[in-house]
């Protein structure tokens, strides 16, 4: 079975699993391990997924299709609905060329409290020419104490095309908790042909987060083949946003927007009404709402 990450088979000893090259954090011996590989591909004017191998509690449902054939919407599923110490999770994804896959979760990602050992999360894509890739997942929650390491790693080729976002939540702001103790570690990597276009780590630990500003929560938005059109659309939604505090810039053709808030609330819903905006500029397609963001 071919190793959907790095084009090695599964079953040679050398394959991507076990190679730490493939994935921003080694793999851990503390805890529960779940590994899941998936591909996209076209068929026809259709994309179809395959999921070529899964290790551990994690999943897809069927695909949907909601905005016709050519676009295939996944939700990513991981059954015990919190992560903690120790707990290694990996997703590695393939959209080959000319197919379109649009991923995200049914819910919040909680990281739990740790007793200072760390739990990781991390997503490695590679997207073909003429391809393109939605990352979408609903926001990703600290609990204080929770040791987080979490990665983000986007590989396009030649003209291939990526809109996504990554919303953080410290602490629980709703019950007046703050994130005080543990760390946290986040990177979001994107490379064009081997090239790395955008580079982001974000590391704080006990005592603070530096550059929130008292909130607690912060989001990036990136979407690549982005011009003018796409940063005044976007600074359109940004300026009617009174409970977030949020600024757009175009590096090249990537389209980066960051936010705060006093939590994630107000960043996801203007971050959904910022893809909606920029999508048909970007990627040539009107929003189609997840069907899971409803319920």
């Amino acid at each position: 079975m071919e190793n959907l990450v790095t084009g090695t088979r599964l079953d040679d000893p050398r394959s991507a699993p076990a190679q730490q090259s493939d994935w921003p954090f080694r793999y851990s011996t503390t805890g529960w391990s779940a590994e899941l590989m998936l591909r996209f591909a076209r068929r026809g004017q259709r994309t179809v997924v395959r999921k070529a191998r899964q290790r551990g509690p994690l999943t897809i449902q069927r695909p949907f299709y909601p905005e016709g054939e050519q676009v295939s919407h996944v939700y990513l599923l991981h059954p015990p609905a919190g992560i903690v110490g120790g707990d290694d999770l990996r997703v590695g994804s393939q959209v080959t060329q000319g197919a379109h896959a649009l991923i995200t979760t049914p819910g919040a990602t909680r990281w739990h409290f740790s007793r200072g050992i760390d739990a990781q999360s991390q997503h490695v894509a590679r997207v073909g020419p003429a391809a393109t890739l939605e990352w979408l997942p609903q926001e990703t929650l600290l609990f204080d104490g929770a040791h987080a390491k979490s990665a983000t790693r986007i590989e396009l080729e030649a003209d291939a095309r990526f809109c996504g976002w990554e919303i953080l939540g410290l602490g629980r702001p709703a019950v007046g908790e703050r994130f005080e103790r543990g760390r946290i570690d986040f990177r979001f990597e994107l490379f064009r042909d081997q090239r790395p276009v955008l580079l982001e780590r974000q590391v704080a630990g006990a005592g603070g987060f530096p550059g929130l500003w008292e909130n607690a929560a912060c989001a990036t938005f990136v979407s690549t083949n982005a011009d003018q059109a796409a940063l005044d659309a976007s600074r359109a939604i940004l300026s009617g946003a009174p409970k977030a505090l949020a600024a757009s810039t175009l590096i090249g053709d990537i389209l980066v927007v960051r936010g705060l808030a006093a939590n994630c609330e107000p960043l996801m819903g203007l971050f959904s009404d910022l893809w909606k905006a920029v999508r048909p500029i970007t990627i040539k397609r009107a929003a189609s709402i997840p069907r899971i963001w409803h319920t």
